[in-house]
């Protein structure tokens, strides 16, 4: 005949739950520090895109300050060419950015609410400051600053 082992039971209710407890408290630490990890994943992501959008925004500035002298008033950057001829406007509007040229409104940044735009200009008008700032999905103020350089060749 077959002897059966007493001393292997198996898992007493206790254990079981004791051994479910462990795993569920495993299995929401990591579950937890998976969802933070997205969170910050999707912030940098929203974070780039403002920024990207920001330097396609400075890159077409930049090219209108190799032709033409800016003013800045009331926070707006004016671009003149050389005839004195006021060729662009860029300034914040209702939170957004808009570039206002002779004929039309162009808003470049459509779904970004920005909550500032300073400008400023140094050493005599041959640099430009520019500090533009937006709430990330934190609410975390975020501030972008850029130097633009003033070339003025057909001056």
């Amino acid at each position: 005949m077959a002897q059966i082992n007493l001393k292997n039971k198996g898992l007493t209710l206790i254990e079981l739950i004791l051994y479910m407890s462990i795993f569920s408290m495993i299995f929401l630490m990591i579950m937890s520090s998976v969802f933070y990890l997205q969170k910050i994943v999707q912030n940098n992501n929203q974070n780039y895109y403002v920024k990207n959008q920001v330097y396609e925004n400075l890159t077409i500035l930049q090219q209108y300050l190799y032709k033409s002298h800016i003013t800045i008033t009331n926070k707006n950057l004016n671009f003149f060419d050389k005839n004195n001829k006021q060729i662009l406007t860029q300034k914040l509007d209702q939170k957004h950015i808009q570039n206002v040229y002779s004929n039309k409104t162009v808003t470049p940044i459509q779904y970004i609410n920005f909550e500032g735009y300073n400008l400023q200009l140094f050493d005599n008008g041959r640099v430009l400051k520019i500090e533009i700032s937006w709430f990330d999905n934190r609410r975390k103020l975020q501030v972008l600053t850029e130097y633009l350089i003033v070339i003025n060749q057909n001056l």
